[in-house]
This record gives C-alpha cells, sequence and structure tokens, in this order.
C-alpha cells in the first residue's frame, strides 16, 4: 500500500510540474497592435529546401538571398547552396554537387562521400562543406583537391549551416558541424579555433569577417577573434546577422540585443514570450517575424514598436532575403 501512494505521489507531482510550466506565447493586448500585414504574393510553388543563402521551392525554382530567381531543371531531392559569381551551387543526398550557370548548363560537377550542406565559390576556387563534417577546397578547372580534412562526426544539426567565407589574401575559412572555425591560408591549414562544445545542434550558424576581426557564433555562443584578443558571449541564439556596425542578437527566450563590434552591449529589448521565426533589416528598420502570427516593425535600436497580426501564422518552412519574408508558397515585400 505504501509503494502504491509513493507512485501516485509521484505521478501527481509530474501532473502539477507539467500544468504549472504551460508554454505561454506572445500575446499583445489589441491596443498594441497597429494593424493587419499579409502574405499577399504568390512564389508559385511552397518552400522545400532553406539554406542560409536562398531557398529551393518544390517547382525547382531557386530564390536567393538578394533575391534573385532562377528556374533550375534540378533533380528529385536536389538543392540549392548558394550562389557566387554568378554561378549557382547546388547538391544532392548522395553527395553530388553542381555548379550551374543561370541556363542551368552544367560548368562543373564532382561526387563527395556525403551530401555537401555549405559552398562558396570565387573565380576557381570552390570551398565545401560536407555532412560528413569534412571540408575540401578544390580548383574547378583542373579539379584538383587543394585541400581536404575531416573532424568528428556529427549526428544533429542546426538547418542554418554558414557558408565557408573567403576572407581575401589567400584565406578561406571553414565553419565545422561541430563548432569551429578552420583558418587556411593559401590551402594549408593555420589555425582551428572551437567557437563551443556542445554535443548537439553545435555547427557554426553565422561566420562574418570585417576587416581584422572575425565573428563566428553556433547555437549557444558568439565569439570575436581578433588580433588584440578573442572575446566569447554564451548566449541562446535564435538569429544573429550584422547591419552597418552593430551586431543584432535574437535569443530563444524572446530576448533581442545590440552590439557594437567589440561586443559590448549596447542595447536590449524584451519580446515576451516571443518566437523568433525570422529577423531582418530593411531601409532603418528591423523586422521581426514572429511564430505565431505577429509582424513586429522597430527601428534600428529595437525601439519604437509596431505591431502587425500577420493573416497565417509561421508554422512552416520560412526565409528573409534581403527585402521579402517567404512562407509556404508567398511572401510579403518590406515597404
Amino acid at each position: 500500500m505504501k509503494k502504491i501512494n509513493l507512485l501516485s505521489i509521484v505521478l501527481l507531482s509530474i501532473f502539477l510540474v507539467g500544468c504549472s510550466t504551460k508554454r505561454e506565447y506572445f500575446s499583445p493586448q489589441k491596443d498594441e497592435i497597429s494593424g493587419k500585414a499579409s502574405f499577399d504574393n504568390k512564389t508559385g510553388s511552397e518552400i522545400l529546401y532553406v539554406t542560409k543563402s536562398g531557398i529551393t521551392l518544390k517547382n525547382g525554382k531557386v530564390i536567393t538571398k538578394d533575391e534573385r530567381s532562377f528556374n533550375l531543371n534540378l533533380e528529385k531531392k536536389e538543392k540549392f547552396l548558394n550562389y557566387n559569381d554568378e554561378k549557382i551551387i547546388t547538391s544532392t543526398i548522395d553527395g553530388k554537387l553542381k555548379i550551374l550557370d543561370a541556363n542551368s548548363n552544367l560548368i562543373f560537377d564532382e561526387k563527395f562521400p556525403s551530401q555537401p550542406v555549405s559552398a562558396s565559390l570565387i573565380g576557381a576556387k570552390l570551398a565545401v562543406v560536407c555532412a560528413d563534417n569534412s571540408i575540401w577546397m578544390i580548383d574547378i578547372n583542373s579539379k584538383n583537391v587543394i585541400l581536404s580534412d575531416k573532424f568528428d562526426t556529427t549526428f544533429t544539426l542546426d538547418s542554418r549551416i554558414a557558408s565557408p567565407l573567403f576572407a581575401g589574401n589567400g584565406v578561406v575559412v571553414f565553419p565545422t558541424l561541430d563548432g569551429r572555425v578552420v583558418i587556411t591560408v593559401n590551402g594549408m591549414k593555420a589555425q582551428d579555433i572551437f567557437v563551443s562544445a556542445e554535443p548537439f545542434f553545435n555547427n557554426i550558424v553565422y561566420l562574418d569577417v570585417l576587416g581584422d576581426k572575425m565573428f563566428a557564433a553556433t547555437n549557444s555562443t558568439l565569439i570575436l577573434i581578433s588580433p588584440s584578443g578573442n572575446k566569447r558571449l554564451l548566449q541562446n541564439i535564435r538569429d544573429i546577422f550584422r547591419y552597418e556596425d552593430r551586431i543584432y542578437l535574437f535569443r530563444k527566450d524572446g530576448i533581442a540585443q545590440i552590439y557594437d563590434l567589440n561586443l559590448n552591449e549596447i542595447k536590449e529589448s524584451k519580446f515576451k514570450f516571443a518566437i523568433f521565426s525570422g529577423v531582418m533589416p530593411h531601409e532603418n528598420s528591423i523586422y521581426i517575424f514572429e511564430k505565431t502570427g505577429y509582424l513586429i516593425k522597430t527601428d534600428l535600436n529595437l525601439e519604437n514598436s509596431q505591431i502587425y497580426k500577420l493573416n497565417d501564422e509561421l508554422d512552416k518552412l520560412s526565409f528573409a532575403s534581403i527585402e521579402n519574408f517567404y512562407h509556404k508558397d508567398k511572401f510579403i515585400k518590406l515597404k
């Protein structure tokens, strides 16, 4: 009887804890809502794949971050990775990588041990990160492998995978899937730096170079690497970008922060219970798309918020370009 009573108490405790931790959602008051915003424009097909650089639609159309669109003859499960030097980079789940021109003409193809998940191209130099956490640099004219290396295998990835970065003077920075950045010079590995060492979802989601400063982030850590020293911030990162001389960081707990280029905090704003689905700067404003169906427009200081009710919840794949926000088979054109 005592065992039964003890079990009942444990089960009741679990039930009460579950009830007390019920999730709350972003719920602005009616007088806080400035109006409505609608996904009034059509793409012609739903989003199939999303990368940091653009989207692949189910009908084979590709839309890039800078709003270029291409109707490509893609294979089944072939996805857009990047657009560089007027060329389109795609990959398939069985490891094939292609470089195409705007008319779907094949310029280069190569088979890798696993699917390429991010890639960048400058001139004849192709930099690739694969799903097995290997990195590659290839000359696309000769198909010579300039560099290859493999790091610890990872089994869970954040879908926001950063692309390799050509930083000039022969420097190429590779974002790995296990939380490090690998710096190469003229095809030789010079240094690798761990950003974070989380066991899951630890790939690099943000990579940027400005002058002698490099910024990199996983979904838990932002790091500044510079000649004067490194600085690290531990945050639960939902979205991050640099706009002019500021870094905007949006956390999973609904808090948004602005940092200067030395990672000193300038401003913090709270959007209570908000789930950020996409954030983008546009014409001196910040547009924040909230998952339960709201658009929050602020100034560049994250102040003077205007909240608009969307005509759809953001429960499917979505993507923010430089001027549009895409969801399902529709998009909002920012004004």
